[in-house]
């Protein structure tokens, strides 16, 4: 929502400076599953997609243009950054399966993009499960896992910018030490899920699509 900012005048008063200062340009990846992801999707009947990050306009024009599927957009980094700043995250894993009321089985396909990252083993177990009861059989679901345990001090808002690009802009969030899993610990937590295809990308980012048989 646009914040305006009001100024008094009063003589002697230096008016502020409002020349636009343009934005940093977002980084642009290229992934080698996304193509896989949407060509997925593109072979069943009206899909559902769903999206567990922030609203991104360009992503639902780019997927509803595609794949002329129904998207439901599910921001979960906000409820992780609910409980970052209480610095308790009791209850985390209640409040991502809390929000997710879609029937079992009405999903096609699930961008999770890197919010595993975020999530306690806990939480990340009780997302997966739910996530896998959500999925059709042959529904897929992508993801970015991180192979390098630092903190993690701001979120990444994801915009696909073509079948095998997308770009990546950050924005604030508390610091959190990243989860790292390794591949093993990945497969335990989406049980259910087979591993269609795995990428270790040179930004030590892992790019992973589940299916679900």
């Amino acid at each position: 929502m646009p914040v305006t900012f009001k100024w008094g005048a009063r003589k002697g008063d230096i008016p502020p400076d409002t020349t636009p200062v343009p934005e940093p340009a977002a980084a642009v990846s290229t992934s080698k599953v996304l193509p896989r992801v949407i060509s997925a999707l593109a072979q069943r009947p009206s899909p559902v997609l769903l999206d567990l990050g922030p609203v991104v306009g360009s992503n639902i024009a780019f997927f509803g243009d595609r794949l002329a599927c129904k998207i439901h957009v599910e921001d979960l980094y906000n409820e992780v950054e609910q409980y970052a700043r209480k610095a308790n995250r009791d209850g985390l894993a209640a409040s991502l399966v809390g929000r997710l009321t879609h029937p079992d089985e009405s999903i096609d396909g699930v961008l999770c993009w890197d919010l595993f990252d975020y999530l306690d083993n806990a939480s990340g177990k009780a997302l997966a499960t739910r996530l896998a009861t959500l999925l059709r059989p042959g529904g897929v679901l992508y993801g970015f896992f991180g192979t390098t345990p630092v903190d993690l001090l701001h979120y990444t808002r994801f915009a696909v910018a073509s079948e095998s690009t997308f770009r990546q802009k950050a924005y604030p969030a508390t610091a959190v030490r990243r989860n790292v899993l390794l591949t093993r610990d990945i497969n335990r937590m989406f049980e259910g899920l087979v591993v269609a295809e795995s990428v270790l990308l040179k930004s030590s980012t892992r790019e992973t699509l589940f299916r679900k048989p």
